[in-house]
Protein backbone atom coordinates (compact mmCIF):
# COMPACT_ATOMS: atom_id res chain seq x y z
CA UNK A 1 0.00 0.00 0.00
CA UNK A 2 1.08 3.60 -0.64
CA UNK A 3 0.38 5.39 2.62
CA UNK A 4 2.04 8.22 4.58
CA UNK A 5 5.13 7.67 6.70
CA UNK A 6 5.38 11.36 7.66
CA UNK A 7 2.83 13.94 8.82
CA UNK A 8 2.73 17.65 9.53
CA UNK A 9 -0.05 17.77 12.10
CA UNK A 10 -0.02 21.39 13.14
CA UNK A 11 -0.43 23.67 14.67
CA UNK A 12 -2.99 25.33 12.42
CA UNK A 13 -2.11 28.92 11.37
CA UNK A 14 1.57 28.36 12.20
CA UNK A 15 3.19 28.29 8.75
CA UNK A 16 2.10 24.82 7.69
CA UNK A 17 1.03 25.94 4.20
CA UNK A 18 4.39 27.61 3.56
CA UNK A 19 6.17 24.48 4.82
CA UNK A 20 3.98 22.38 2.52
CA UNK A 21 4.89 24.55 -0.49
CA UNK A 22 8.59 24.27 0.34
CA UNK A 23 8.71 20.51 0.93
CA UNK A 24 6.63 19.52 -2.08
CA UNK A 25 9.57 20.73 -4.22
CA UNK A 26 11.75 17.89 -2.89
CA UNK A 27 12.08 15.11 -5.50
CA UNK A 28 12.03 12.32 -2.90
CA UNK A 29 8.82 13.46 -1.22
CA UNK A 30 5.19 13.10 -2.26
CA UNK A 31 2.48 15.31 -0.79
CA UNK A 32 -1.04 15.36 -2.31
CA UNK A 33 -1.81 18.40 -4.45
CA UNK A 34 -4.75 19.00 -2.14
CA UNK A 35 -2.94 19.92 1.09
CA UNK A 36 -5.28 18.62 3.78
CA UNK A 37 -6.97 15.23 3.27
CA UNK A 38 -8.67 15.47 6.71
CA UNK A 39 -8.97 11.68 6.84
CA UNK A 40 -8.11 11.07 10.48
CA UNK A 41 -10.18 13.91 11.91
CA UNK A 42 -13.41 14.35 9.93
CA UNK A 43 -15.71 11.42 10.85
CA UNK A 44 -17.35 11.18 7.41
CA UNK A 45 -13.94 10.73 5.79
CA UNK A 46 -12.56 8.30 8.35
CA UNK A 47 -15.65 6.11 8.10
CA UNK A 48 -14.85 5.56 4.40
CA UNK A 49 -11.89 3.38 5.42
CA UNK A 50 -8.14 3.35 4.83
CA UNK A 51 -8.47 2.03 1.26
CA UNK A 52 -10.56 5.09 0.36
CA UNK A 53 -7.84 7.33 1.85
CA UNK A 54 -5.15 5.63 -0.23
CA UNK A 55 -7.20 5.58 -3.42
CA UNK A 56 -8.07 9.28 -3.26
CA UNK A 57 -4.70 10.68 -2.18
CA UNK A 58 -1.78 8.21 -2.40
CA UNK A 59 -2.45 5.52 -5.00
CA UNK A 60 0.65 4.06 -6.71
CA UNK A 61 3.18 6.44 -5.15
CA UNK A 62 6.84 5.44 -5.31
CA UNK A 63 8.70 7.98 -3.16
CA UNK A 64 10.89 7.64 -0.09
CA UNK A 65 8.64 9.96 1.94
CA UNK A 66 4.86 10.11 1.58
CA UNK A 67 3.31 12.94 3.58
CA UNK A 68 -0.05 14.12 4.87
CA UNK A 69 -0.27 17.80 5.86
CA UNK A 70 -3.44 18.16 7.94
CA UNK A 71 -2.88 20.51 10.91
CA UNK A 72 -6.17 19.67 12.60
CA UNK A 73 -4.90 16.13 13.33
CA UNK A 74 -3.04 17.68 16.27
CA UNK A 75 -6.34 19.00 17.64
CA UNK A 76 -8.67 16.06 16.98
CA UNK A 77 -8.94 13.91 20.12
CA UNK A 78 -9.20 10.61 18.26
CA UNK A 79 -6.60 11.29 15.54
CA UNK A 80 -3.54 9.92 17.36
CA UNK A 81 -5.21 6.58 18.06
CA UNK A 82 -6.56 6.37 14.50
CA UNK A 83 -3.14 7.10 12.98
CA UNK A 84 -1.48 4.52 15.24
CA UNK A 85 -4.06 1.84 14.43
CA UNK A 86 -3.94 2.40 10.67
CA UNK A 87 -0.35 3.49 9.94
CA UNK A 88 1.66 2.06 12.82
CA UNK A 89 4.05 3.18 15.53
CA UNK A 90 6.87 4.39 13.24
CA UNK A 91 5.04 7.45 11.88
CA UNK A 92 7.14 10.62 12.10
CA UNK A 93 5.54 13.97 12.88
CA UNK A 94 6.53 17.62 12.55
CA UNK A 95 4.70 20.20 14.64
CA UNK A 96 5.13 23.96 14.22
CA UNK A 97 4.48 25.90 17.42
CA UNK A 98 3.48 29.55 17.29
CA UNK A 99 2.71 31.86 20.21
CA UNK A 100 -0.79 30.58 21.08
CA UNK A 101 -2.42 34.03 21.25
CA UNK A 102 -1.00 35.02 17.85
CA UNK A 103 -2.08 31.64 16.49
CA UNK A 104 -5.61 32.12 17.87
CA UNK A 105 -5.83 35.65 16.42
CA UNK A 106 -4.69 34.47 12.98
CA UNK A 107 -7.27 31.67 13.16
CA UNK A 108 -9.95 34.20 14.15
CA UNK A 109 -9.08 36.49 11.20
CA UNK A 110 -9.36 33.48 8.86
CA UNK A 111 -12.87 32.81 10.19
CA UNK A 112 -13.83 36.47 9.77
CA UNK A 113 -12.54 36.41 6.19
CA UNK A 114 -14.60 33.31 5.44
CA UNK A 115 -17.77 34.84 6.95
CA UNK A 116 -17.78 32.31 9.81
CA UNK A 117 -17.30 34.88 12.58
CA UNK A 118 -19.11 38.13 13.46
CA UNK A 119 -17.92 39.14 16.95
CA UNK A 120 -14.68 40.67 18.23
CA UNK A 121 -11.64 38.50 18.90
CA UNK A 122 -11.86 38.84 22.67
CA UNK A 123 -15.59 38.11 22.67
CA UNK A 124 -15.05 35.04 20.47
CA UNK A 125 -12.49 33.70 22.95
CA UNK A 126 -14.84 34.30 25.88
CA UNK A 127 -17.71 32.55 24.08
CA UNK A 128 -15.64 29.65 22.82
CA UNK A 129 -16.39 27.04 25.48
CA UNK A 130 -20.15 27.42 25.09
CA UNK A 131 -19.93 27.48 21.31
CA UNK A 132 -17.82 24.33 21.14
CA UNK A 133 -20.14 22.49 23.48
CA UNK A 134 -23.05 23.23 21.12
CA UNK A 135 -21.08 22.27 18.00
CA UNK A 136 -20.17 18.92 19.56
CA UNK A 137 -23.78 18.36 20.63
CA UNK A 138 -24.99 19.12 17.09
CA UNK A 139 -22.18 17.07 15.48
CA UNK A 140 -21.16 20.19 13.54
CA UNK A 141 -17.49 19.30 13.13
CA UNK A 142 -16.60 22.04 10.64
CA UNK A 143 -17.88 24.80 12.94
CA UNK A 144 -16.04 23.09 15.79
CA UNK A 145 -12.80 23.43 13.79
CA UNK A 146 -13.50 26.93 12.51
CA UNK A 147 -14.25 28.49 15.90
CA UNK A 148 -11.86 26.64 18.24
CA UNK A 149 -9.44 29.55 18.57
CA UNK A 150 -7.86 28.97 21.94
CA UNK A 151 -8.51 25.22 22.09
CA UNK A 152 -6.25 24.64 19.06
CA UNK A 153 -3.42 26.35 20.94
CA UNK A 154 -3.46 24.00 23.93
CA UNK A 155 -0.25 22.31 22.84
CA UNK A 156 0.35 20.47 26.12
CA UNK A 157 -3.06 18.87 26.10
CA UNK A 158 -2.71 17.87 22.45
CA UNK A 159 0.81 16.39 22.60
CA UNK A 160 -0.17 14.41 25.69
CA UNK A 161 -2.69 12.49 23.57
CA UNK A 162 -0.05 11.65 20.95
CA UNK A 163 2.55 10.52 23.48
CA UNK A 164 0.17 7.76 24.59
CA UNK A 165 0.79 6.09 21.22
CA UNK A 166 4.10 7.41 19.84
CA UNK A 167 7.54 7.95 21.45
CA UNK A 168 8.88 11.48 21.79
CA UNK A 169 11.66 10.69 19.28
CA UNK A 170 8.99 10.46 16.55
CA UNK A 171 8.32 14.21 16.83
CA UNK A 172 10.18 17.25 15.54
CA UNK A 173 8.99 20.48 17.15
CA UNK A 174 9.69 23.72 15.28
CA UNK A 175 9.45 27.06 17.08
CA UNK A 176 7.64 29.34 14.63
CA UNK A 177 9.14 32.64 15.77
CA UNK A 178 12.70 31.50 16.61
CA UNK A 179 13.29 28.88 13.91
CA UNK A 180 10.79 29.03 11.06
CA UNK A 181 10.91 32.83 10.73
CA UNK A 182 14.57 33.48 11.68
CA UNK A 183 16.72 30.75 10.08
CA UNK A 184 14.57 28.84 7.63
CA UNK A 185 17.44 27.09 5.84
CA UNK A 186 18.76 25.61 9.09
CA UNK A 187 15.24 24.60 10.09
CA UNK A 188 14.49 22.90 6.76
CA UNK A 189 17.82 21.01 6.87
CA UNK A 190 17.00 19.79 10.40
CA UNK A 191 13.59 18.59 9.22
CA UNK A 192 15.01 16.79 6.17
CA UNK A 193 17.60 15.02 8.32
CA UNK A 194 14.84 14.04 10.76
CA UNK A 195 12.86 12.27 8.02
CA UNK A 196 15.94 10.89 6.23
CA UNK A 197 16.04 13.02 3.07
CA UNK A 198 18.90 14.65 1.18
CA UNK A 199 19.57 18.22 2.34
CA UNK A 200 21.71 19.35 -0.61
CA UNK A 201 18.65 20.11 -2.72
CA UNK A 202 17.87 23.50 -4.22
CA UNK A 203 14.54 24.45 -2.66
CA UNK A 204 12.92 27.88 -2.87
CA UNK A 205 12.64 28.86 0.79
CA UNK A 206 11.47 32.44 0.22
CA UNK A 207 7.79 31.62 0.26
CA UNK A 208 4.93 33.12 2.25
CA UNK A 209 1.95 31.08 1.28
CA UNK A 210 -0.95 32.06 3.51
CA UNK A 211 -0.70 35.70 4.70
CA UNK A 212 -3.55 37.60 6.35
CA UNK A 213 -6.02 38.32 3.55
CA UNK A 214 -9.54 39.25 2.58
CA UNK A 215 -11.68 38.62 -0.46
CA UNK A 216 -11.41 40.67 -3.66
CA UNK A 217 -14.97 39.81 -4.72
CA UNK A 218 -17.64 39.38 -2.05
CA UNK A 219 -19.99 37.98 -4.70
CA UNK A 220 -17.55 35.20 -5.62
CA UNK A 221 -16.97 34.47 -1.94
CA UNK A 222 -20.71 34.06 -1.35
CA UNK A 223 -21.06 31.92 -4.47
CA UNK A 224 -18.29 29.57 -3.28
CA UNK A 225 -20.10 29.05 0.03
CA UNK A 226 -23.59 28.73 -1.43
CA UNK A 227 -25.12 25.33 -2.05
CA UNK A 228 -27.16 24.75 -5.20
CA UNK A 229 -27.52 23.13 -8.60
CA UNK A 230 -24.09 24.29 -9.77
CA UNK A 231 -22.41 22.00 -7.20
CA UNK A 232 -24.22 19.00 -8.69
CA UNK A 233 -23.10 20.02 -12.19
CA UNK A 234 -19.50 20.46 -11.03
CA UNK A 235 -19.54 17.05 -9.36
CA UNK A 236 -20.76 15.50 -12.62
CA UNK A 237 -18.18 17.34 -14.75
CA UNK A 238 -15.30 16.72 -12.30
CA UNK A 239 -15.92 13.32 -10.66
CA UNK A 240 -12.56 13.32 -8.81
CA UNK A 241 -13.10 14.62 -5.29
CA UNK A 242 -9.44 15.63 -4.94
CA UNK A 243 -9.53 17.57 -8.23
CA UNK A 244 -12.68 19.42 -7.10
CA UNK A 245 -10.91 20.31 -3.86
CA UNK A 246 -7.88 21.60 -5.77
CA UNK A 247 -10.06 23.71 -8.09
CA UNK A 248 -11.99 25.16 -5.15
CA UNK A 249 -8.78 26.06 -3.30
CA UNK A 250 -7.25 27.71 -6.39
CA UNK A 251 -10.36 29.82 -6.98
CA UNK A 252 -10.35 30.86 -3.34
CA UNK A 253 -6.67 31.83 -3.51
CA UNK A 254 -7.18 33.90 -6.67
CA UNK A 255 -9.99 35.77 -4.91
CA UNK A 256 -7.80 36.84 -1.98
CA UNK A 257 -5.70 39.95 -1.45
CA UNK A 258 -3.27 40.56 1.38
CA UNK A 259 -4.09 43.19 3.97
CA UNK A 260 -2.41 44.67 7.03
CA UNK A 261 -4.13 43.17 10.04
CA UNK A 262 -4.77 45.22 13.16
CA UNK A 263 -2.28 44.36 15.89
CA UNK A 264 -3.36 43.05 19.27
CA UNK A 265 -2.48 45.19 22.25
CA UNK A 266 0.35 43.77 24.35
CA UNK A 267 -1.89 43.91 27.41
CA UNK A 268 -4.62 41.83 25.79
CA UNK A 269 -2.05 39.38 24.45
CA UNK A 270 -0.48 38.96 27.90
CA UNK A 271 -3.84 38.69 29.65
CA UNK A 272 -5.12 36.01 27.26
CA UNK A 273 -1.86 34.07 27.47
CA UNK A 274 -1.92 34.02 31.26
CA UNK A 275 -5.60 33.11 31.45
CA UNK A 276 -5.86 30.46 28.71
CA UNK A 277 -2.40 29.13 27.85
CA UNK A 278 0.26 29.57 30.55
CA UNK A 279 -0.42 26.36 32.52
CA UNK A 280 -0.82 24.33 29.35
CA UNK A 281 2.52 25.55 27.95
CA UNK A 282 4.22 24.53 31.20
CA UNK A 283 2.71 21.07 30.69
CA UNK A 284 3.99 20.96 27.10
CA UNK A 285 7.52 21.92 28.17
CA UNK A 286 7.58 19.19 30.83
CA UNK A 287 6.30 16.52 28.42
CA UNK A 288 8.69 17.39 25.60
CA UNK A 289 11.73 18.90 27.34
CA UNK A 290 11.45 21.81 24.89
CA UNK A 291 11.41 25.40 26.17
CA UNK A 292 9.12 27.71 24.23
CA UNK A 293 9.95 30.98 26.07
CA UNK A 294 6.86 33.03 25.31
Amino acid sequence: MSLPNFMCIGAAKSGTTTLYDILKQHPEMFIPAFKEPHFFDIPENYNNGIEWYEKNYFRNINKKIIADFTPSYFFEKQAAERIFNNLGKDMKFVILLRHPVDRAYSHYLHSVRDKNEDVSFEEAIRKEDNRIEKFIENKDYLSYLRNSYYHQGLYGEMIERYLKYFPLDNFLFIHFENEFMIDRKKMIDKLLIFIGLETEINLNLDLRSNPASKEKSKFLKKLMKKKGWWRTVLKFMVPSMQLRQIIRNKVQRVNLKEFQKEKLSEKLKTDLYNEYFKEDIIKFEKLTNKKLSW
